[in-house]
């Protein structure tokens, strides 16, 4: 699911909106065809969703690297039961619902549905989830004085129970990421539809532990009408200050130079990756340059920091990824490079297939690239004089994709330290998405087409952190950052 309701509401400045623009000027998307499955007997005779769940399922067999070598799921059965289903479907809503309990079943968060989510129903809430509970995180704004209860029961059933419904219809890599895609995505009012958790008028009852209940609809919603429990941590501060930029440096009392790097993405690599797609067409070219003008180039924002540092004696570097969900990992490795003299990177494994060609000549790439991979940890060459001080990085739930593959191949090569909550990403993991359609439905969403396997492959899926620091309710609310209090109290006077 890329519905982003509510995704970002959380943090004070938003980077992405600074890039909303460039991710909407233009999207490349190949619709799948496949002429033996439009000539079988299933396909001629079904309708129209019945047609595209037969495409969707061939088209996860022939791209996922997860079918190269084996069959993650049981095919023939979600053949099965997803026919049937989808010859009930009443609408593209329930149809999504149906392809993404199949794709759920591959724990791989970049293959998914990308919801038409524009005319859809949302029940005005989003929740807080720590050790002891969950938490109404944000409401109406006249529905204000619930805000920042702890949430017990909805329609009577314990919390937990609800929590755990949700499980086979979205696509996580394991706990931490369910935790959280619950948060993003459990307010969809059709997920509550379709789960038969609602009562027949649609609506909800919040049960908080104050003995008070809340009552609500799905409605429209617009983030004007929400508000929420308000973050006013010296972190939130200093991106509010930072000014939405995907990433920013700001050198702290005690000799700390903190790193925010929110979004893998920059100038070049959001030129790199939008400039083929609106080519030929002046009105989109113009606004993909104005929006570039104002997103640094991350090379240079490196030298101004690193030349800072020095010139300021800084001892101590924090990288804080805790709210990058990825991009282009190339911004990484430069970061690492600065960090390190050698570094040994993923062993990246690729999947041929016709959809994975069609979609390598819609953006421009030589197909070729799909069948020269060498399939062998790839050597990075850093710099001749890194930076020889600490480095602490500290990541978050929403840390996933490129920023996952940074944490991972920091810990792999031992560059500093890790700390903050444990991984939502897999070490190893499936990735660089293909956007595709279907042709009757036009229903969309994305599928991998990698595998990137961590430098150190003894290690498994382990991702160790040398602190486990994760924030409570109470601290949230308070402003109240133990991973930045930590790095001040152990680092906070490094300078020498």
């Amino acid at each position: 699911m890329q519905n982003r309701f509510f995704e970002y509401a959380r943090r004070i400045v938003l980077c992405s909106s600074l890039l909303f623009a460039l991710q909407t000027t233009a999207q490349t998307v190949v619709t799948y065809h496949n002429k033996v499955i439009e000539e079988s007997k299933d396909y001629v005779k079904g309708n129209d969703y019945q047609k595209d769940f037969l495409l969707f399922m061939d088209m996860l067999q022939t791209t996922h690297p997860a079918f190269e070598k084996g069959t993650p799921i049981n095919v023939k059965k979600a053949l099965k039961q997803g026919y049937k289903r989808c010859g009930k479907c009443e609408s593209e809503q329930a149809f999504v619902y149906t392809l993404q309990q199949v794709a759920a079943k591959l724990h791989d968060g970049h293959t998914g549905l990308q919801n038409a989510a524009s005319s859809d129903l949302y029940y005005p809430m989003r929740f807080y989830i720590d050790d002891k509970g969950m938490y109404l995180d944000a409401v109406l704004k006249s529905m204000e004085s619930s805000l920042g209860k702890q949430v017990l029961k909805i329609n009577g059933k314990d919390m937990l129970f609800i929590y755990d419904q949700f499980r086979d219809f979205f696509s996580t890599t394991n706990d931490v990421d369910y935790k959280k895609t619950f948060k993003q995505f459990s307010n969809a009012f059709y997920l509550w539809k379709e789960l038969g958790l609602c009562e027949s008028d649609s609506s909800i009852t919040l049960s908080f532990s104050d003995g008070n209940t809340l009552k609500m609809k799905p409605i429209k919603i617009q983030n004007k009408d929400i508000c929420g429990v308000e973050n006013k941590s010296q972190v939130q501060q200093m991106r509010l200050r930072a000014g939405g930029m995907p990433f920013s440096f700001q050198i702290l009392d005690g000799g700390v130079c903190y790193m925010l790097f929110d979004q893998c993405a920059d100038r070049n690599t959001l030129r790199q990756q939008y400039l083929p797609q609106v080519a030929g067409n002046e009105k989109l070219l113009a606004r993909l340059e104005q929006q570039l003008k104002r997103i640094p180039v991350f090379t240079e924002f490196l030298d101004s920091m690193f030349q800072t540092m020095a010139k300021q004696d800084v001892k101590t570097l924090v990288v804080d990824v805790r709210e990058n969900s990825g991009g282009n990992s190339a911004l990484c490795d430069e970061l690492l490079g600065r960090l390190k003299s050698a570094i040994v990177g993923p062993r990246v494994s690729v999947r041929p297939s016709q959809m994975a060609e069609a979609y390598y000549q819609a953006i421009g790439l030589d197909k070729s690239l799909l069948y020269s991979a060498t399939d062998a940890h790839s050597q990075l060459q850093g710099s001749a004089s890194p930076f020889l001080g600490n480095v602490i990085f500290i990541q978050g739930e929403r840390t996933f994709s490129s920023a996952g593959l940074l944490m991972t191949m920091a810990i792999d090569n031992n560059i500093g330290i890790a700390i903050g909550e444990p991984a939502s990403y897999a070490a190893t993991h499936y990735g660089d998405m293909i956007s595709w359609s279907l042709p009757n439905t036009q229903t969309k969403g994305y599928i991998s087409h990698k595998c990137f396997v961590r430098p150190d492959e003894t290690k498994g899926q382990d991702v160790p952190l040398a602190k486990t620091l994760s924030t409570s309710f109470q601290d949230y609310q308070k402003g109240i950052d133990p991973c930045f209090n930590w790095v001040m109290e152990n680092y906070g006077s490094a300078r020498k």
